[in-house]
């Protein structure tokens, strides 16, 4: 009987040690944390940008070339209707939905070319807990309770113009739900399969870790939004996108942060409706956007009694479009 070897211990402790044997160590499985690395995504983050924007360039040529009719259209028509359009509900929704989806599309098809499922690269799975659906409207609520307060800090005057635009935009719209295909189908998915998706999947993994990378991806998602001329525009913006972040971590879910940008852009649109059709008291709007409702719808929401001398809570301080 053979005595016990330690060196012939050691080896089998460590199978990928060649010891002094002969035979070769097996290689050792790569060990994988993550699908793609930062510099990965922000390349990729950056071709899918350029490809949306074109797509949006071609369909306002193509809608501005339409409405010119038969003499074509002129590079000065083709500026003066780009600028219009925000004007215009309906342009805003068809442009926007094509091309989130042109966007969406592309996002997915560059995870699934790279060998990775739809959960691992895009976080694109069932909620960590079920029950947790039901907690997405209150989270909301309670956010942009909050949100409402630290942004108002930061205003300078501006919020009214940035408001007159979003109901301009409104109230320029014929078919609405032209608007909503826009709004809050298209921008909720293609901006957070973007940014918390693709993007964030990437920025995770490096030093910044899960909420480094919320918090960068936040300050992007305001940039982005230059539309918008007051501070406290982007102060909420860039809160909003830290609360996205938020529920798409604990819930371990894309999907989680898709709805409640769903919530925010279709309660912004409901409420410009309501202003614009008088179905808001006047009391219960606040001051600076009185001045921006029509008359007539005023006068048709106004109740007796003396009016409200305060603001009052509004939920949806700016649009995450």
């Amino acid at each position: 009987m053979s005595e016990n070897n330690p060196e012939d211990s050691n080896l089998s402790s460590n199978p990928y040690s060649s010891g002094t044997l002969a035979i070769p160590a097996p290689i050792k499985p790569e060990e994988k944390d993550r699908p793609w690395g930062p510099w990965w995504s922000i390349l990729w983050a950056f071709v899918v940008v350029c490809v949306w924007q074109l797509t949006q360039l071609i369909l306002i040529a193509i809608l501005a070339f339409r409405d010119s009719g038969k003499d074509g259209i002129s590079e000065e028509g083709l500026v003066t209707f780009a600028e219009n359009a925000m004007a215009d509900g309906d342009s805003i929704g068809i442009v926007g939905f094509i091309s989130a989806v042109v966007g969406v599309v592309m996002i997915v098809f560059i995870v699934r070319v790279k060998g990775i499922s739809l959960a691992d690269g895009l976080a694109l799975r069932k909620f960590r807990k079920p029950w947790m659906w039901a907690l997405l409207f209150p989270t909301w609520l309670a956010g942009m309770f909050v949100i409402s307060i630290i942004s108002n800090l930061f205003a300078q005057g501006n919020s009214t113009a940035d408001q007159q635009g979003i109901l301009t935009m409104v109230e320029g719209t014929e078919y609405l739900f032209l608007l909503f295909l826009g709004v809050s189908i298209g921008a909720p998915f293609f901006e957070e399969f973007l940014f918390r998706g693709l993007l964030h999947e990437g920025l995770r993994q490096s030093f910044l870790g899960r909420w480094g990378s919320g918090v960068v991806i936040a300050a992007l998602f305001s940039v982005i939004h230059a539309q918008y001329q007051d501070p406290s525009a982007f102060v909420a913006l860039f809160l909003l996108g830290i609360l996205f972040t938020v529920v798409r971590e604990v819930t371990g879910s894309l999907w989680a942060a898709v709805a409640i940008h769903f919530i925010q852009n279709t309660v912004v649109t409901v409420h410009m409706c309501m202003l614009l059709n008088g179905l808001i008291p006047e009391e219960y709007i606040l001051e600076d956007m009185r001045g921006l409702v029509p008359e007539a719808s005023v006068e048709e929401s106004a109740e007796e009694g003396p009016r409200a001398s305060e603001k009052t809570f509004s939920p949806e301080p700016e649009s995450s479009l």
